[in-house]
């Protein structure tokens, strides 16, 4: 589930550096810090003026409020510090009687404050070390999850190489092979081959999702038009299986990375052709639904075969589903594995089940808007 963030103009986000070596600040932390600041303290004025006892004890907290939402929701710990300390000497200057005058010399204030400005820059530094720590543990996860993907599609590399190498070993060193005995070869090497191609599209789609410096190069497209791309290819590479596609009245457009969003349709149709057991229909539907955070579009690939093993399904996007050993090239637990990676780093949500009148549907929700914190 994508997180609601305002759109930001991509110079304001931008980082920028001072004199300070190690310092670096964007427009957008600076206008979040003083907006929530202004917020606060116009809030506070206003509660003041309205209450007839004059009660200005909830005014620590208030500004204690604004240093924690600025320390959430800005980078470091710069932002959070200074929203600290301008609340210290807001609550003192503003808010604390004699008004309009500095208190610190009164007995009991120095000690008041002191006490104050170390919750503040205690709750602001506690607040950055836990966004830090939660994005390290998400970086963690990603390299985790890359280096798993990175290693099983290496195996599946080895598998269909073997196949061809031995195929094209006996064409070279048997005279004696029938015409059908060659044929039979050669649509063996011909599926390996295209199996490979598969497998090395896959890995191409881990690298570019799965580098730490690279960002998905999103543009706003028609869902039809990049869905149409894997059905056409799928229908060519099995005639047997009657691809129907269904498309709203209505134009979807996404935010999305075509080409990798081409991979994930693409996965799932050699999925159902290979695992779903004689399928003769695959159905892809499109249609728009709405979510607590928005609107989604939402793409469902399901097919006539058997479905899917109910022990399997809890973990069928894992990537670690073994099966058997003459036929390990065509587990397409990778596959589907790359699948939630990509459709995961647009910031959507992929699921699988079966029908209750038999076969196996997928579906896929993507955001219909764009967000910039997607990495």
């Amino acid at each position: 589930m994508g997180k609601w963030q305002l759109p930001w103009p991509k110079s304001w986000v931008k980082r920028r550096r001072i004199l300070i070596p190690r310092f670096s600040f964007s427009v957008r932390d600076c206008t979040v810090c003083f907006v929530l600041f202004a917020v606060t303290a116009l809030l506070c004025f206003g509660l003041r003026h309205i209450d007839p006892n004059n009660d200005t004890r909830y005014v620590a907290m208030l500004f204690l409020l604004d240093v924690f939402l600025t320390a959430f929701l800005t980078e470091g710990y710069f932002f959070g510090v200074l929203a600290a300390v301008m609340g210290v000497l807001a609550v003192d200057y503003a808010f604390t009687e004699p008004y309009w005058e500095v208190s610190f010399v009164i007995t009991g204030f120095p000690l008041t404050f002191l006490v104050m400005m170390f919750i503040s820059v205690a709750t602001s530094m506690i607040t950055s070390r836990a966004r830090r720590a939660a994005a390290a543990a998400r970086e963690a996860e990603r390299q985790q999850m890359t280096a798993n993907l990175l290693r099983a599609v290496s195996h599946d590399i080895r598998t269909p190489l073997t196949g061809i190498v031995g195929a094209t070993n006996v064409l070279l060193e048997q005279d004696n092979l029938s015409p059908e005995q060659r044929k039979g070869l050669l649509q063996d090497i011909n599926e390996d081959a295209q199996w490979l191609i598969q497998v090395v599209e896959n890995l191409l789609s881990i690298t570019r999702v799965g580098s730490s410096a690279a960002r998905l190069h999103k543009s706003w497209e028609a869902l039809e038009e990049v869905v149409a791309a894997p059905v056409s290819k799928f229908t060519k590479r099995h005639p047997g299986i009657r691809a129907e596609v269904k498309v709203p009245e209505e134009l979807l457009m996404v935010p999305m990375d075509p080409l990798l969003i081409q991979q994930v349709f693409t996965n799932l149709l050699e999925n159902a052709a290979i695992h779903g057991g004689g399928i003769t229909r695959v159905t892809v539907a499109m249609d728009q639904i709405q979510k607590k955070d928005g609107a989604y579009a939402r793409v469902t690939v399901e097919d006539d075969g058997q479905g899917i093993d109910p022990e399997k399904l809890p973990r069928i996007f894992d990537g670690q589903l073994g099966g058997s050993r003459g036929d390990i090239k065509r587990n397409m637990g990778i596959g589907l594995s790359v699948c939630r990676t990509i459709v995961r780093a647009h910031g959507g949500n992929i699921c699988a089940e079966n029908k209750p009148d038999g076969g196996a549907r997928f579906r896929v929700e993507l955001p219909m808007k764009e967000e910039e914190h997607e990495n």
